[in-house]
């Protein structure tokens, strides 16, 4: 009798400790942005979403580390976080270029990062406040106008330094503003006029009741291909003087094509990078994923992780001329 009651305690004890399954650690995004901006939005948007299509459902959990236009988070992430997969970066992009263009403060190969994926190719617009004296793209190269920006490194700094050293515009950076929220705030308090190098998917998602009430003006687009939404404004590639200036400009908007990458630190496990990858492609196309993104108005066209080490590449095989007249931009 003991002997059956042991075996039927160990029969219903069994399917119970089948299913327990070790619970996945927790994975933790780091972003190089303050809180609601669109940096932020998409980090927290993949962290609601990825963990379910990863092994265990891991919780994922966003850290906000904004700082030196971008740079304090990459650097954080190439040099001080595990390679395990539990650490993964939303990154500012043009941190990529900064370092190709030899930035001391960049100490990182962006080589080496694990391309995970991303969320959509972006377009960065210039973008003013209505009372702005500033009416028209060649308003921006007769006068002086003060724009936004959070410092080198990011596409707010550097898409201004673009246009002062290539189309002839007057752009005065106002350096310091964590994020886009702290932006948009000093727009609206007259602090500056506008912001160079802003995004238009963020322009459209947190400030479309500026757009519609007609408080902000678009005066100039700048991605690889003009936006279908933007009929009307210039695109800055064809205001290039020449071919030399054009192609000197490409150089500066690949971050355009590399936007919202979702990124691991280098030496990461070739499984793991494709686990994630894998883990990238299926959350982009699972309908939870793409409501929530559709609420928060925020863009969907996904980039593979493959393709943006081509892009990366790209960047790397350019002329060494061509570079050096990108780097002095930068500087």
């Amino acid at each position: 009798m003991r002997r059956t009651t042991y075996a039927l305690i160990a029969a219903l004890a069994a399917p119970a400790c089948a299913l327990a399954q070790p619970k996945a650690p927790q994975v933790t995004i780091t972003v190089s942005s303050s809180t609601g901006g669109l940096y932020d939005v998409t980090a927290r948007l993949f962290a609601r979403h990825l963990g379910r299509f990863l092994p265990g459902e891991p919780q994922i959990i966003v850290q906000n580390m904004p700082g030196a236009g971008g740079m304090t988070a990459i650097n954080h992430l190439a040099n001080l976080a595990p390679n395990d997969g539990s650490v993964l970066g939303v990154i500012t992009a043009t941190t990529v270029q900064m370092a190709h263009f030899g930035d001391s403060a960049a100490r990182f190969d962006p080589r080496k990062l694990a391309w995970i994926g991303g969320r959509a190719r972006e377009t960065a617009v210039c973008g003013f406040w209505h009372e702005a004296k500033a009416a028209s793209f060649a308003d921006l190269r007769a006068g002086e106008t003060l724009v936004a920006a959070s410092g080198p490194g990011a596409r707010s700094w550097t898409h201004p330094a673009m246009y002062n050293a290539l189309l002839g515009t007057k752009l005065r950076m106002i350096n310091g503003y964590p994020g886009g929220s702290e932006m948009s705030l000093a727009i609206e308090r007259r602090e500056a006029d506008g912001v160079c190098g802003w995004s238009w998917g963020s322009v459209k998602s947190r400030t479309a009741n500026w757009l519609r009430e007609g408080k902000v003006k678009i005066l100039t687009q700048a991605a690889m291909k003009p936006a279908p939404d933007l009929p009307n404004v210039p695109f800055a590639l064809d205001l290039a003087a020449n071919a030399g200036d054009r192609a000197v400009m490409e150089a500066l908007l690949i971050d355009t094509e590399l936007a919202w990458p979702l990124v691991g630190p280098p030496g990461m496990p070739a499984a793991k990078v494709a686990q994630l990858r894998a883990a990238f492609a299926a959350m982009t196309k699972d309908g939870e994923f793409l409501k929530e993104a559709e609420q928060r108005q925020v863009d969907v066209d996904p980039v593979r992780g493959e393709e943006m080490q081509t892009i990366l590449a790209r960047l790397y095989e350019m002329p060494p001329a061509l570079v050096a007249r990108a780097k002095a931009i930068f500087k």
